[in-house]
């Protein structure tokens, strides 16, 4: 055999390798997200209008939720309704203990929301698969906050954000436009591969918004200033070799100094 077909066969067994490995991941990925929620040992589902009959605020609130038509279309004898997130619910109902009863599991919403798991298994996300944080902490299962992460409630979706991370809030006396169109139009919150869970690189991040048909031209124009040239040769500012947009405007949320954001 020659050099080059050893090396074919060599290159043909790494892909194949490999292309094995990432079937299995999946589909261990894929099992463990598609498990049935834990199960309370010795209990029995008894429907969800016998959890209504108790829960009656959390249930109508339930009802406006995309969750409800979802769960409400399994068949409750096999664990649809409230019972496809908390379990068998006949030893809670005799006991009305919390212990009788699946509360709450991360396993149990990625037991639909399997691209969700997959996510907070990248490198930067925030810690729900850890255990110090729960989908709860963001989502409200019965109620319209449950749509918080939606693009026609972003003011929500923000305010949640917000919670936490206070300090970028504001009010500034310049506010980044983009803070008006929601958190998400920069950040995955669940997780991502870029740093500080952002949806792609620095610099390319913001050329998503500020790009200019001219920007590679000797000018260099970015939003009317002009940056691609040394200052003093028709340029205002200089961008250097290996520099990221951030290496300048560092108050990317808003400033109360500077209107380029600059810090």
């Amino acid at each position: 055999m020659t050099q080059k077909g050893k090396t074919f066969n060599f290159l043909t067994a790494l892909w194949r390798t490999f292309a094995l490995l990432g079937f299995i991941v999946i589909v261990s990925l894929n099992a463990q997200a598609g498990s049935a929620p834990d199960a309370v040992q010795g209990a029995e589902y008894v429907g969800t209008e016998t959890c209504i009959s108790c829960h009656e605020e959390q249930g109508n609130r339930f009802k406006l939720t995309s969750h409800y038509k979802v769960v409400m279309e399994k068949d409750e004898v096999l664990g649809g309704g409230c019972e496809s997130c908390h379990g068998a619910g006949s030893l809670h109902a005799e006991s009305m203990s919390k212990k009788d009863i699946v509360r709450y599991a991360p396993e149990n919403c990625f037991n639909c929301h399997m691209d969700k798991r997959g996510e907070f298994l990248l490198q930067n996300h925030h810690p729900v698969v850890e255990g110090r944080m729960k989908c709860t902490d963001c989502h409200s299962p019965h109620g319209t906050e449950l749509e918080t992460m939606n693009t026609v409630s972003m003011q929500k979706s923000d305010q949640t954000c917000f919670k936490c991370h206070k300090e970028m809030k504001g009010p500034f006396v310049f506010e980044h436009d983009v803070m008006r169109e929601g958190c998400q139009t920069c950040h995955n919150p669940h997780g991502s591969v870029y740093d500080k869970m952002l949806v792609a690189d620095q610099a390319n991040l913001c050329l998503r918004c500020h790009w200019d048909p001219a920007f590679n031209t000797a000018t260099g124009t970015i939003g009317a200033i002009q940056h691609g040239t040394k200052s003093g040769a028709g340029g205002d500012y200089y961008i250097g070799r290996g520099q990221e947009c951030i290496d300048h405007h560092r108050a990317v949320h808003g400033s109360n100094i500077w209107k380029t954001l600059n810090r």
